[in-house]
């Protein structure tokens, strides 16, 4: 009877050895998964601001560039050929300095 005793008491720690070992396991796999959730969030802002960011810089040009294009319309609308070629080749150069720069 004793030994009965002795093996239901073996067999219940066991049991719950066995069962707080898969929940940690299953708590270290979805911390796991939370961390990696949390990296993925980060990139995830980090290219949001980026894009962000080029867009605010694609505006920007677009803003010059119609700019450009009224200036030039309304030189060459008034018979100023010449200074609508100033105008572009020192956009040229406007360009070709920042293109030193970086």
């Amino acid at each position: 009877m004793l030994t009965l005793v002795i093996l239901l008491t073996i067999s219940q720690i066991l049991a719950a050895y066995l069962l707080f070992r898969r929940e940690v396991r299953k708590n270290s796999s979805q911390e796991h998964n939370s961390d990696l959730l949390t990296l993925r969030l980060k990139a995830l802002q980090r290219e949001t601001g980026l894009i962000q960011e080029d867009l605010r810089a694609t505006r920007l040009l677009r803003h010059d560039l119609r700019h450009h294009y009224r200036m030039l319309y309304a030189l060459l609308g008034e018979g100023e050929k010449a200074a609508a070629l100033e105008h572009i080749r020192q956009q040229r150069e406007n360009i070709l300095q920042g293109e030193k720069e970086t």
